[in-house]
Formats: C-alpha cells, sequence, structure tokens
C-alpha cells in the first residue's frame, strides 16, 4: 500500500528564491534508495509543502530525517524554511477508483 505524507513549513522572509534556486537542484537523496514513489513540492509565497509517497512513507520519512549523510542538506533548507508540520494523509478522492467500482458519488 502506498502512504503519502506531507511537510508544511513557512518560507523565511526573503529566503523564497533561495529556496526555489535550492528546488530546482532536485532531492538531495535518491528517491528509490530511499524507498519512495513519488515526492513533490508545492511551492507558495509564504509556505512551502513536501510530500512523499510510497509504502511506509511516514517511516522512510523517519529514517531519511535521521540519516547522517543528509545533515548539511538539512542545515540548508533550515536556514530558508521554519516551523515544519507534519501532515497526515487523511483523506482522498479518485474519479478513476469511482468509475472503476461503478460509484456515482
Amino acid at each position: 500500500m502506498t502512504d503519502q505524507i506531507g511537510i508544511l513549513a513557512a518560507i523565511r522572509p526573503g529566503q523564497r528564491p533561495a529556496l526555489e534556486a535550492l528546488l530546482r537542484e532536485g532531492p538531495p537523496f535518491d528517491l528509490a534508495a530511499e524507498g519512495f514513489e513519488h515526492h513533490e513540492v508545492f511551492l507558495g509565497d509564504t509556505e512551502v509543502v513536501f510530500l512523499f509517497d510510497g509504502p511506509s512513507a511516514r517511516t522512510q520519512l523517519q529514517r531519511l530525517a535521521a540519516t547522517r549523510s543528509l545533515l548539511g542538506a538539512f542545515v540548508k533548507m533550515s536556514s530558508l524554511v521554519s516551523a515544519p508540520r507534519i501532515l497526515e494523509q487523511t483523506f482522498e478522492w479518485d474519479r478513476r477508483a469511482d468509475a472503476a467500482s461503478g460509484s456515482t458519488r
């Protein structure tokens, strides 16, 4: 089963351009090697959301956060964003699933 987990963080004042430049470089880890199927980022004016998809995504994210080789990347990111909060997947709607089951909701 694929899980989703998100992290919402505030962008530090004046740091959006630097954050955008850093994000253009891609993730500082290999998705497949870390157990993720998909990773995307939503960048707003004052907040950023990181989404992670994969089997046991929360566990994989916790393990990834404890990886010493990524310490530099986390330090760099912490200079750009603040107050990170975990968002749990609570609701999901999928048009394809409704069509396959014959649901008319």
